[in-house]
């Protein structure tokens, strides 16, 4: 039969009932006081503050396009015949002049040695023919011989000559087939590796492609500057006194200067310039080509990066806050601030151009406007924040 313990309970377990009560009593906020329990608020969360800095900031033309090297030449095989020597590793730089391959050359030098021996033969032949008119000129100047003997031998002599030029130009043709057995590099450069192996017939019907060698010092990106774009940047040399410079030119001479970057937060950390304009527009992408030219001497720039190049182009007072400080929803960017009651408050801004981390802010605050750069989760709009100054200089480039 199931009897009920209805026994008071112990002490024990008044203590570990007394305790889990306090504990609820403190997670929910209630203080135990004369006139019962009350509940005590967290204090506003912790932001960090700062003010719009105005300083002197520059505008950029932005646009991207591919790293381009300034030279790519693809080594082929000119004449048909077995690959017998590779002269170089994959990868490897090469100077203008280095042998790179080499194709069996003993048919090539068998040919040249004919088309020697057949220029002695013509030649031997044109010494006896012009030995031939010289006397038959001779005899019919003296009523000696017919007139016709010595024009007939005067044209064979003609003949035998074409035919010393003709076998002077086969051996020259010869000649010029067996230095094709030696490839080298036509310039320097960083060579690709061998797309054709040793002992392989190469040049047979068309010029078998070896290898390519490509130069990237020089490095150049081509980028199609907008319609726009061209038409302000003439309009503003107009202004300035004329247009005298070259196009690219900020003055007669002097190539506009541009900065490269490659990938995002790396910067702008590669000068460059412009060193070509199309001299027309494309009129189906409404761009004008325009070629910006860098050294390249750390090799740093390899063919087919993609790019950021930035052309600066004037200076100005603009106001700046932390790029981090920024929000964005459907209707555009916005920043978080305090208001003189210490609420947060949202103020909607059009943005400009980013300057290292700090964003030029066109339109949307004032000089005085705290704006929230730290914290930005813990802000609520309409909700009141504990705002802390940050002093730090902003950080741009």
């Amino acid at each position: 039969m199931l009897s009920l313990n209805t026994s008071p309970p112990n002490t024990s377990t008044k203590r570990i009932a007394a305790a889990l009560a306090a504990a609820l009593i403190a997670s929910t906020g209630c203080t135990r006081s004369d006139k019962g329990n009350t509940f005590a608020p967290p204090p506003p969360p912790e932001v960090i503050v700062s003010k719009p800095v105005e300083r002197d900031v520059t505008e950029y033309l932005i646009y991207s396009g591919l790293v381009e090297a300034s030279e790519t030449v693809d080594l082929r095989a000119r004449v048909a015949g077995f690959l017998e020597k590779v002269n170089f590793q994959p990868g490897q730089l090469v100077n203008a002049g280095d042998v790179l391959f080499e194709i069996d050359p003993r048919q090539y030098k068998t040919d040249v040695d004919r088309a020697r021996a057949n220029v002695l033969a013509q030649k031997a032949a044109l010494s006896g023919a012009e030995n031939d008119a010289r006397l038959a000129r001779e005899l019919a100047d003296q009523r000696a011989g017919p007139e016709i003997d010595a024009v007939i031998k005067a044209a064979r002599r003609d003949v035998a000559a074409a035919e010393v030029a003709k076998a002077e130009a086969a051996l020259a043709e010869a000649e010029l087939n067996l230095s094709y057995c030696t490839i080298t590099a036509p310039t320097s450069g960083r060579i690709t590796k061998n797309l054709v192996d040793v002992g392989n017939l190469v040049g047979r019907g068309e010029p078998t492609l070896l290898a390519q060698i490509v130069q990237a010092r020089p490095a150049f990106v081509t980028l199609g500057v907008s319609e726009t774009d061209v038409l302000n940047i003439r309009r503003e040399r107009l202004l300035q006194g004329g247009d005298v410079a070259e196009p690219g030119q900020i003055s007669p001479g002097v190539w506009r200067t541009c900065e490269l970057g490659l990938g995002e937060g790396m910067g702008y950390t590669v000068p460059g310039r412009i060193d070509f304009v199309d001299p027309k527009l494309d009129t189906q992408t409404g761009t004008l080509s325009v070629r910006t030219r860098f050294e390249n001497e750390d090799g740093a720039l390899l063919p087919g990066y993609f790019a950021r190049v930035r052309f600066p182009m004037s200076s100005r007072k603009a106001m700046t806050v932390p790029e981090a400080a920024l929000l964005s929803d459907q209707q555009g960017r916005f920043a978080m601030v305090v208001g003189p009651k210490d609420e947060v408050e949202i103020k909607r801004v059009e943005i400009g151009e980013l300057d290292g981390d700090q964003r030029v802010i066109r339109e949307g605050l004032s000089p005085d406007d705290r704006v929230i750069v730290l914290g930005v989760l813990k802000a609520r709009p309409g909700s009141k924040v504990t705002p802390k100054t940050q002093e730090t200089a902003p950080k741009g480039r």
